[in-house]
């Protein structure tokens, strides 16, 4: 009983985190993270029932395969923007490289 409160206090937690990311930091997402996060949110919320009627509940397999392939989906979101970021700062270390070399600053 003890270990049900604390899961379903966990999946209320991560639902309100999630929540707060979206809603907070919505420019500073991009569509695949956004998407991901909603799905990873309701996932984890739907779980709630499963946990309390054990494992009897309609929400049983496809709350958590949502849980699973919304934060897959957000995970992969976070790759790619850190991959476009790194991209991006490497082409402006080239620019700002060749700037000063045209300028004979190097």
């Amino acid at each position: 009983m003890i270990w049900d409160l604390v899961n379903s206090l966990g999946r209320l937690l991560l639902t309100v985190v999630v929540v707060i990311l979206i809603t907070r930091l919505r420019h500073l997402l991009n569509a695949l993270e956004r998407s991901g996060l909603g799905f990873a949110g309701a996932g984890s919320f739907l779980t709630i029932p499963v946990i309390w009627q054990s494992h009897g509940s309609p929400f049983e397999g496809w709350a958590t395969t949502l849980l699973t392939y919304g934060a897959l989906m957000a995970w992969v979101g976070f790759g790619w923007r850190k991959l476009r970021h790194d991209q991006r700062n490497a082409q402006a270390v080239a620019d700002a490289s060749a700037h000063l070399q045209s300028r004979g600053k190097i």
